[in-house]
């Protein structure tokens, strides 16, 4: 897919109605795509298969390598293009619905890039019109004399413009992503804020409590040595009363 805007979908008649002028311009717009249904009717038409222009289509097979035309099957549904049961539809008005469902299949498939179906039958356009805008804003459709005229004023035709802008308003008012700070509501930020707390009040006690502990055995020693030194005959007897063992070397008693 190229970086173009436009996505230009184009329907049986803007082939093999027109010609080799119609197309080269209609290629200069953006990416065109052709319907897998709308590729396989014009290599019908080309071979004799079908009914059409049978010249005009064997044309377009040869240069369609250079116009760099690819067939999409892309499709997708729509309430408005559901067929009853009941209906007894013609092969040309089945045709017109599969066209339409490839439509709505691009337009699903490139929400950002403005999908602009060419065709000449206007009860295909109208089925475009009438599908839902706020689901497909980025859908039109237009004649195939509107396309060339676009290519050669660079000017886009009304309904180009409206899906366009519904591109740029769909756009604007599509909500960013909500990262996990913004999700978090006041009670789990107090939450998070009293559990660091409160581990680190924990942490600042039990050090508190290690130079405590320290602290107290280098006072404790210091007043055992002064009571050995000063009166070593009470202490001897109060440490053999606890049933300590024997002071070592360093603790001898004086003489």
């Amino acid at each position: 897919m190229t970086t173009s805007p436009y996505i230009l979908l184009l329907e049986t008649s803007a082939v093999v109605q027109t010609d080799h002028n119609t197309w080269r311009a209609i290629a200069q717009l953006g990416e065109c795509l052709l319907p897998e249904i709308v590729a396989l009717e014009i290599e019908n038409i080309a071979s004799g298969k079908s009914d059409g222009n049978e010249a005009t289509a064997r044309q377009f097979q040869k240069l369609r390598s250079q116009l760099n035309w690819q067939s999409t099957p892309l499709s997708a549904d729509h309430p408005k293009l559901m067929q009853r049961s009941s209906q007894n539809l013609s092969a040309r008005a089945r045709m017109s619905l599969n066209i339409a469902r490839c439509a709505i299949g691009v337009a699903n498939a490139y929400p950002h890039k403005c999908v602009v179906l060419v065709s000449d039958e206007v009860l295909l356009r109208d089925r475009i019109v009438q599908l839902d805008g706020e689901s497909y804003a980025n859908l039109c459709a237009i004649p195939s004399a509107a396309a060339r005229q676009w290519s050669r004023t660079s000017q886009e035709p009304p309904l180009v413009q409206k899906a366009h802008q519904g591109i740029r308003e769909t756009t604007r008012f599509t909500p960013p992503p909500i990262s996990q700070t913004s999700i978090s509501n006041p009670e789990n930020q107090d939450i998070t804020q009293k559990s660091h707390s409160k581990k680190s009040n924990f942490g600042q006690i039990a050090i508190s409590l290690v130079k405590y502990g320290i602290t107290t055995i280098f006072l404790v020693t210091i007043l055992l040595v002064g009571w050995r030194s000063i009166y070593p005959k009470k202490f001897q007897q109060f440490w053999e009363k606890i049933g300590l063992p024997p002071l070592p070397e360093l603790f001898i008693e004086p003489k």
